[in-house]
């Protein structure tokens, strides 16, 4: 059971725009953020006009996952270091039933993740992709990453050094289901990584 704290006043944002469930010249208040439904929420995160909104629910999880990996004694409970990789997962969850909370689906991100949670070392890798994309991967969370990846028939040798072998099990999977062929992990292949 994921134990959850409070979040702290320092995680209150306003902004003052039309939002979601709001009137003209009302604040987005990103503490009210996880009371959404999934339904409200997808259309902000896939609509590129949104920024506004995207980021008040990005601070939102941003806050809500470090409160997670607090109350549990973890470094991080996310593997990757930007945000919005989690919150790409989150999306990918709302898809599955998109009357849930948001909050409701973020916290199910966090249970999936619980292999590739960061208990005992802050180090993190520098993943430099071929074609431009950079990813900052916790090195502790390179054996989860592997294990996961082994399950979808990558053949790894478990040894949690990210390597050649770990990127071209990544650019197969994707290039198996048609995304783009990174070499570094993001959201939705930890989603199709986790997913029961």
């Amino acid at each position: 059971m994921i134990r959850i704290l409070s979040l702290t006043a320092a995680t209150f944002v306003l902004f003052t725009v039309q939002a979601i469930g709001q009137t003209p010249g009302q604040p987005v208040n990103i503490r009210n953020a996880g009371a959404f439904t999934c339904q409200e929420f997808q259309p902000v995160v896939r609509h590129e006009q949104r920024q506004l909104e995207k980021t008040a629910f990005l601070q939102w999880t941003a806050a809500y996952a470090t409160a997670a990996a607090r109350s549990n004694s973890l470094i991080d409970v996310f593997p990757i270091g930007d945000t919005w990789e989690l919150l790409a997962m989150v999306n990918f969850i709302c898809d599955e039933n998109n009357t849930v909370k948001f909050e409701t689906a973020l916290l199910e991100a966090i249970g999936r993740l619980r292999p590739f949670w960061v208990r005992n070392s802050p180090a993190v890798t520098t993943l430099e992709d071929p074609n431009g994309r950079s990813v900052q991967f916790y090195s502790e969370a390179s054996t989860a990453l592997q294990t996961a990846l082994n399950r979808f028939g990558a053949g790894l040798q478990v040894d949690g050094a990210f390597g050649n072998q770990t990127a071209n099990a990544i650019r197969a999977i994707n290039q198996r289901r048609g995304a783009q062929p990174w070499l570094t992990p993001d959201g939705e292949l930890l989603y199709l990584l986790t997913r029961p």
